[in-house]
């Protein structure tokens, strides 16, 4: 199940790296935005594995693989807050550079999908303060599905 996940995750970063290659870049301005989403993305990729790590916590059956899943899960959390905030800033670095390089095209679907998936980036950084401060089981589904949600929307911005 782990080899699989890592597949995917693989799989996924492969793709969208191949798929930037295909669409190219105009000037060093959009490949510098690029590459900056790019790093983002494998930021927000690693903090959404925290809760397939939580995951398969709770559903496996061998206490071995418990333990070191734990073991892995306490080291990753100690920097989920700083990766997530690191990708937030890569991310408005990127959105402003693609602002600047496509001031003309403001209203396409690339760049209004870019605007909505920053509204939900907020909400979800919005959440995962919520959850900081008090954690609750309606704080945590709400960031995790937020999260979900995002991620979702960032494939869509990604691919259109």
């Amino acid at each position: 199940m782990i080899a699989r996940w890592l597949g995917i995750n693989f799989f996924t970063i492969l793709t969208i790296l191949l798929w930037s290659f295909y669409k190219g870049y105009d000037t060093n301005l959009i490949l510098l935005g690029k590459v900056l989403a790019q790093a983002a993305f494998i930021l927000f990729l690693l903090n959404l594995n925290m809760y397939f790590v939580f995951l398969l916590i709770r559903k496996s059956k061998l206490r071995k693989v418990k333990i070191t899943l734990a073991k892995i899960s306490k080291k990753m959390m100690k920097y989920h807050v700083s990766i997530g905030v690191t990708a937030s800033f890569l991310v408005i670095i990127h959105a402003s550079l693609m602002i600047a390089a496509h001031l003309q095209e403001l209203w396409s679907i690339k760049t209004s999908s870019g605007f909505f998936t920053l509204l939900l980036l907020a909400v979800l950084l919005f959440s995962g303060v919520l959850r900081r401060r008090k954690s609750t089981g309606m704080r945590r589904r709400f960031h995790y599905k937020t999260a979900f949600v995002f991620w979702g929307f960032v494939l869509l911005h990604v691919f259109v």
